[in-house]
């Protein structure tokens, strides 16, 4: 699973075949594979190709691209009308998607220097592990994504934790109010329309 951060408006040729060149947030490097995918948002289907390289961001996105492993990846010709920001998902996999916004965000240990940026993360409630996602935090509020998680939305507190601690420390947010804005339950049998 991944967020497809960006991508090239024109394919390269490559071996005989058009391919895009595409900027990536993913969600366990190691459960990516070349396989197809399918956008959640807006059911465009892609396969991917190959997966890995590096990228040098700019100092001022270096913690923000630390935190959540941004890395390249060649997809297939059809990515190339693909939406950024889409979050994809193996097309052969079940899996829930949900979109939830926040009221109240309190910095544990959050750097500005992530703020602006989707960071990968897992939701905590009552100290208990509610599944793994994205966050991305700024000015104007948040937005965070879940996936196959189950979380409580009556009172309570979410905690939001970076997968990886960034010089040593866990990169944190206690969040409450949670609100469920959008819900995707995608079945690979099923069509999305």
């Amino acid at each position: 699973m991944f967020i497809l951060l960006e991508h090239s408006l024109r394919p390269l040729k490559l071996r005989g075949k058009k391919v895009t060149p595409s900027t990536i947030i993913p969600m366990h490097i190691e459960q990516l594979k070349p396989t197809e995918y399918i956008g959640i948002r807006s059911g465009k289907r892609v396969s991917a190709l190959n997966f890995g390289g590096h990228i040098t961001p700019d100092p001022e996105a270096k913690d923000a691209f630390y935190l959540s492993k941004v890395m390249p990846v060649t997809l297939d010709e059809s990515a190339l009308n693909a939406i950024n920001g889409d979050i994809f998902v193996p097309a052969n996999e079940a899996c829930s998607v949900e979109i939830l916004t926040v009221n109240e965000i309190r910095a544990i240990n959050w750097p500005d220097s992530v703020n602006g940026y989707w960071i990968s993360v897992s939701f905590y409630q009552n100290d208990q592990f509610k599944g793994n996602g994205w966050f991305y935090k700024n000015e104007g509020g948040s937005e965070d994504i879940l996936l196959n998680g189950d979380l409580e939305y009556k009172g309570g507190t979410t905690i939001i934790k970076a997968i990886r601690p960034l010089f040593q420390k866990t990169v944190e947010c206690e969040c409450n109010g949670l609100v469920s804005k959008d819900y995707w339950d995608y079945r690979p049998d099923v069509e999305i329309i």
